[in-house]
C-alpha cells in the first residue's frame, strides 16, 4: 500500500526515534519469536511507551516499581526482590504514571482529605456528629485555626474551601499505618490501609488514585537496610505489630497500661533517596523472575495507543 507523504514522515521519524533501551530490546527479541497477532499488536503497543520522553526505570540500582496493570509493586536492592500487591486507583480516579524519590516515611499519619473526596463522599454528611465521630474525622476553620462542632456544619459549608477535614492517625486511618512521601504534581503516595483484606482480591483498582501496599513493614524496611532490631520493633510497636525483641516485649510489657497509642516512630528520613516508578505496561519482565508477563490492559491505554499506531505496528 502506498503511504502519503505524511505516513511517511511519520514512519521515518518513528524509525529515526528507536529506543535503545533493553526493555525495548527484549520486546523487539520477543516480536520475531511470536506469530500471533494479537500478542504482536500488544508488544507493539509495549514498545511505543518506551520511545516516550518518561524517565524510564533504572537497569541496575535500588528502586520501587509499581506496574499498575499486574496490580504489583517490587522493591528491587541488589539481589534481594521484594514484591507485594497494590490496590490502585480506580478508572474514574486513575493512578497517575510518575518517577520521583521516596524521600521520608510517616508512622500513624493523619489524612488530610482532599477537595474532591470532601465534596463527593463527605460533604452530603454534613450536620452528623456520629458520622465524623466513627470515622475520627474532624474539621478545622483554615483562617481563624478553630476546631469546630461537626454537627454544626452544613454541607455547603463543607464544600467551601474554608474547612480543612482530616482524619487522626492511628488504628482505622485510612492511610494505615505508614506512609511513603515522594514530591509529585499529583499529590498521591505509596501508603498501608485499614482495609487489608481488599488484597485478596484480583480486582484491586479501589483508590482515589494512590497506591496501597500490602507489605508496607516489609517496604519500609526496605527503604531503611541499616536500620538495627531495636529500630525495626520500635517501628513495629508504632505499627501495632507484635515486637520480636526482648527490648521490644518487655518496653510494651511495661507500658501495657498507657492510654495512648505508642508513638516510638513518628517521622523517619529515606536516606539515599529510593526512586519510584509508576509505570503502565501490559507486557514486561517480572523484575523477580525475569519472565516476560502479560497483564489486562485495566485502564484501556492500550486501546488508545493501538488505535493511533495501527497503520505503523507489526
Amino acid at each position: 500500500q502506498k503511504l502519503s507523504a505524511e505516513a511517511r514522515a511519520r514512519r521515518d521519524y518513528l524509525h529515526t526515534s528507536k529506543p535503545s533501551s533493553r526493555l525495548y530490546r527484549i520486546f523487539q527479541e520477543q516480536l520475531v519469536k511470536t506469530t500471533d497477532q494479537k500478542a504482536r499488536h500488544r508488544l507493539s503497543v509495549n514498545m511505543e511507551r518506551c520511545r516516550w520522553n518518561m524517565k524510564q526505570p533504572e537497569e541496575n540500582g535500588r528502586m520501587v516499581l509499581v506496574n499498575i496493570p499486574a496490580l504489583h509493586l517490587w522493591a528491587v536492592g541488589g539481589d534481594s526482590v521484594l514484591d507485594m500487591r497494590i490496590v490502585c486507583g480506580a478508572k474514574a480516579t486513575k493512578t497517575p504514571l510518575l518517577h520521583s524519590e521516596i524521600r521520608y516515611i510517616q508512622v500513624n499519619p493523619e489524612w488530610l482529605i482532599p477537595k474532591n473526596i470532601i465534596d463527593n463522599e463527605v460533604a452530603h454528611h454534613g450536620g452528623d456528629s456520629a458520622y465524623f465521630a466513627k470515622r475520627r474525622y474532624y474539621i478545622i476553620d483554615r483562617s481563624s485555626g478553630d476546631t469546630l462542632n461537626p454537627g454544626k456544619v452544613m454541607p455547603e459549608q463543607l464544600k467551601s474551601g474554608r474547612l480543612r477535614v482530616g482524619q487522626k492517625g492511628g488504628a482505622g486511618n485510612s492511610l494505615g499505618r505508614i506512609v511513603f512521601r515522594f514530591p509529585n504534581e499529583y499529590d498521591v503516595y505509596l501508603h498501608d490501609t485499614s482495609n487489608r483484606g481488599a488484597f485478596n482480591s484480583d480486582h484491586r483498582t479501589l483508590s482515589h488514585g494512590c497506591v496501597r501496599v500490602q507489605k508496607p513493614f516489609d517496604l519500609a524496611c526496605f527503604m531503611l537496610p541499616e536500620s538495627d532490631e531495636w529500630f525495626k520493633d520500635r517501628l513495629r510497636i508504632s505499627m501495632d505489630i507484635t515486637p520480636v525483641t526482648d527490648r521490644g516485649r518487655q518496653y510494651v510489657k511495661e507500658h501495657s497500661d498507657d492510654k495512648r497509642p505508642f508513638r516510638l516512630v513518628t517521622t523517619q528520613q529515606v536516606s539515599p533517596h529510593v526512586p519510584v516508578y509508576i509505570i503502565y505496561f501490559t507486557v514486561y519482565p517480572n523484575p523477580k523472575t525475569g519472565v516476560l508477563e502479560t497483564w489486562p490492559d485495566l485502564y484501556g491505554y492500550d486501546k488508545v495507543i493501538g488505535k493511533a499506531g495501527a497503520p505503523f505496528f507489526l
